[in-house]
């Protein structure tokens, strides 16, 4: 399913970008016009996006999540390598 890593992908440009955005209103001083806030908002409106897209790409069988060591089930010790 490539293009839920798409939409995922894009999502994250888009939080970057608004967060770059405020940066930029606030270097220019232009806080107290609310630009600032508002990009913020834009930000944290993706951020939470791609949070919300993740879980329902989960629950529609889209994406498969995975373990960090997935031959490894919970509990049990880790097998360490005599080198």
């Amino acid at each position: 399913m490539w293009w839920v890593k798409l939409i995922i992908l894009v999502l994250l440009v888009a939080a970057v970008v608004a967060l770059a955005r405020a940066l930029m209103s606030l270097v220019r001083g232009e806080g107290k016009d609310g630009k600032t806030m508002r990009a913020l908002a834009w930000r944290v409106g993706f951020s939470a996006a791609v949070f919300l897209f993740i879980l329902l790409s989960m629950m529609m069988g889209w994406i498969q999540p995975h373990d960090v060591n997935p031959g490894q089930r919970y509990g049990e010790p880790i097998e360490q390598s005599a080198e």
